[in-house]
């Protein structure tokens, strides 16, 4: 490996110290290991600001490194600025090596780079085009340098100038860093204004209502609309407009007039004639202060409290009362932009389609609901289409139409069911489409004409399609369980609005329902049949009270499931389960149903009865005791036999003889619901849900 031999200073050049000629020592990367001087130094960059460094230079190879402290929240990046190397000096100074009086007389034997005899308090350095000005070193630094002959001054508190850089004149300039301290103590507080520009002078002007922040870290200001859009960005306001008169003498180039924050004078921008521009500052700003936004005149009609309290602190101002936007009618009434009015319907695609193209230059297609749709579409069994059995109200009685109803976009289509030797061949009536309800004028419209919703579509609607008028009959059994389980988007579907509908009329003639019922119950089993309930109800309600949608939704509630299981297999499977469960309180469950009986009558209100099975408990399914209530006997009034109820549960006393294989198992007698009759309907059921208080009861009596 090639080692130099020729360093400069003390390895192998001799140094001067006190007059006398001292060898240097041998092995010097030895003897100076670990051995660093440390200085302060003072960096000046030629935007202005000042930056505190350490110098560290290395004695055993005579490298140099500069590094920054870090200090918290600074907005630089610092650290290492110059990594550590040998560092050469500027061309000029090697130029000037004979003029012992600009450069030191040591460095003058340089190779040229920078050595020891380059370092002390007060020098000044030009490294790779910054400028460093050494303020201080600490003792052992002080001491090695005093050993080798050199005269340390004190510690700089006042810069010297540099006498290697050359200082050229600049132009004034307008810093474009704000003020450190002023950053670190007003970061995050803006003030805040409402405001206005009137602009209804002009054609087609506005009032437009504004927001003016000012933010103190930096003293820049942003303008935003009402609606929130920005006016101006974020920046610094100049108070002055700028403005170049055309065909005017001496004339100044357009594009020279204003280069970056500078403004140019009336003279030759070769010629450097610059001026300052004043900015707006928060001392200008206050409640009815009209500053200009680049030529637009905005009026500050109120503040925050911040602000307030801000002004009322720095500047001892109290009034803050607020003023008011100019009346609209005081003034030249504003030319607002026309409304758009479509263009008349053509016929042709849909009306939303159209619709949606009319309103832009470029095509777009209708804009759908994305919720609606992720909800509403199909999901496993849930198809979410309503379908309807209807047919024309005047015409041909023999043909038969489908309507369906798409709850995922609101679209309607209608189809024919072929009939054979009818003439019709059946088939696609109504292609997939949003339905507009009829008598309305779909050519001069101003807004969306209105359309069928699924609210329209129950059994004994009218729907009128392209002037066939159909009549709804009939629903298939998901619409109408999808409409049940979601009755409070389907009223009609409610039954116990419906109840509360229809118990004003029945209460007063109860007494009457409660025998017509008894008298069509053939088997005195609490079952009538469903003509016999619907002759009974349109016989005591007014005429039309209720919808056909609102009998058959009473009709599916109360009717008796088909193919009900004897009640001997459904007693043994109670008993089977209160044995498993080790049921033994059959005692206390008689006082408690004796003690809810007050006027001793032995019946009780299922609800009554109900409480005291679950207070004990009874260890039944709620499913299961529930249909074991509904094979218990009941009065005329409703009310249940507890005795029949005491009979019913008693698996010691009173066992079930009838055994039935697989035990653990009912899940045929409850989990599958069996298909309800359209034929039979309990009407015990309907009375004990029509729930008359005993108040308006006493008062029928």
């Amino acid at each position: 490996m090639l080692a130099d031999v020729a360093r400069p200073g003390h390895d192998g050049t001799l140094l001067l110290a006190e007059g006398q000629v001292q060898p240097a020592p041998k092995n010097h990367w030895l003897h100076f290991d670990k051995q660093v001087l440390k200085f302060d130094a003072d960096c000046f960059e030629e935007n202005g600001r000042m930056r505190k460094c350490q110098f560290f230079y290395y004695l055993e190879d005579d490298t140099i490194q500069v590094v920054e402290p870090r200090v918290t929240n600074s907005g630089c990046f610092q650290g290492t600025l110059i990594h550590r190397h040998r560092i050469p000096m500027p061309a000029k100074w090697q130029k000037n090596r004979e003029n012992v009086a600009q450069v030191n007389s040591m460095a003058a034997h340089a190779s040229g780079f920078f050595s020891v005899a380059c370092l002390n308090v007060g020098n000044t350095l030009e490294i790779y085009g910054r400028r460093f000005v050494l303020t201080d070193c600490d003792k052992f630094t002080r001491l090695l340098l005093e050993k080798l002959g050199l005269a340390v001054p004190p510690n700089q508190t006042k810069l010297e100038p540099s006498v290697h850089v050359e200082e050229k004149p600049a132009h004034p300039k307008a810093s474009s860093v704000p003020d450190e301290r002023q950053f670190l103590q007003l970061d995050g507080l803006v003030l805040s204004f409402k405001a206005y520009w009137d602009d209804r002078e002009q054609e087609g002007g506005l009032l437009h209502k504004l927001t003016l922040l000012y933010y103190l870290a930096d003293d820049t200001l942003e303008v935003l609309f009402e609606d929130g859009s920005r006016m101006i960005k974020r920046q610094r306001l100049p108070k002055e407009e700028v403005s170049v008169e055309l065909g005017a003498p001496d004339q100044l180039p357009i594009l020279n007039v204003m280069k970056g924050r500078q403004l140019l004078k009336d003279a030759s921008p070769a010629d450097g004639a610059f001026r300052r521009v004043d900015y707006v500052r928060d001392k200008e700003l206050a409640i009815g202060a009209t500053v200009s936004v680049f030529g637009r005149p905005v009026v500050l009609v109120s503040c925050d409290k911040f602000t307030q309290k801000y002004f009322n602190d720095r500047y001892r101002i109290e009034d803050f009362s607020p003023l008011n936007y100019p009346d609209d009618e005081a003034r030249r009434p504003a030319k607002y932009p026309p409304r758009i009015h479509l263009p008349p319907y053509n016929g042709f695609g849909s009306y939303e389609d159209s619709a949606a193209n009319c309103k832009s230059f470029k095509m777009k297609e209708r804009q759908k609901d994305l919720t609606q749709f992720l909800t509403k579409d199909r999901q496993g069994n849930e198809s979410h289409v309503l379908r309807f059995a209807a047919k024309l109200k005047e015409g041909c009685e023999i043909r038969k139409f489908i309507i369906s109803y798409y709850l995922s976009d609101d679209t309607v289509s209608i189809f024919e069911i072929f009939s054979p030797n009818t003439g019709y061949k059946g088939g696609k009536f109504l292609e997939r489409c949003t339905l507009f309800k009829p008598n309305q004028d779909l050519i001069n419209v101003d807004s969306t004409p209105a359309s069928y919703n699924a609210g329209d579509f129950y059994i004994g609607a009218k729907i009128v399609v392209n002037r066939f008028e159909f009549i709804i009959h009939e629903a298939d059994d998901y619409a109408l369980t999808y409409m049940e389980k979601n009755c409070h988007e389907f009223p009609l579907s409610n039954s116990k609005l419906i109840l509360n509908k229809i118990r004003p009329h029945l209460g007063l003639r109860y007494k009457e329902l409660v025998s017509a019922l008894m008298e069509n119950d053939d088997h005195g089993q609490g079952v009538v049949a469903v003509r016999h309930f619907r002759d009974i109800l349109e016989h005591l309600l007014p005429d039309e009270f209720l919808t056909e949608h609102e009998f058959e939704t009473l009709l599916r509630r109360y009717a008796v499931p088909e193919n009900q299981p004897p009640d001997l297999h459904l007693r043994s499977k109670v008993h089977s389960l209160l044995r498993r469960q080790l049921f033994k309180d059959m005692d206390l469950l008689k006082i408690e149903l004796h003690e809810r009986d007050h006027a001793k009558t032995g019946y009780l209100s299922r609800k009554n009865a109900w409480a005291a099975c679950r207070s004990l408990p009874v260890p039944l399914p709620v499913d299961v005791l529930a249909t074991v209530f509904d094979r218990i006997k009941m009065n005329s009034e409703g009310q249940i036999d507890y005795n029949d109820l005491l009979w019913y549960l008693d698996c010691e006393n009173q066992p079930a003889n009838l055994e039935i294989q697989n035990e653990g198992s009912i899940g045929f007698l409850f989990k599958k619901m069996p298909k309800k009759s359209k034929n039979d309907l309990s009407y015990k059921t309907f009375i004990a849900e029509l729930d008359l208080d005993d108040d308006h009861l006493n008062q029928i009596s």
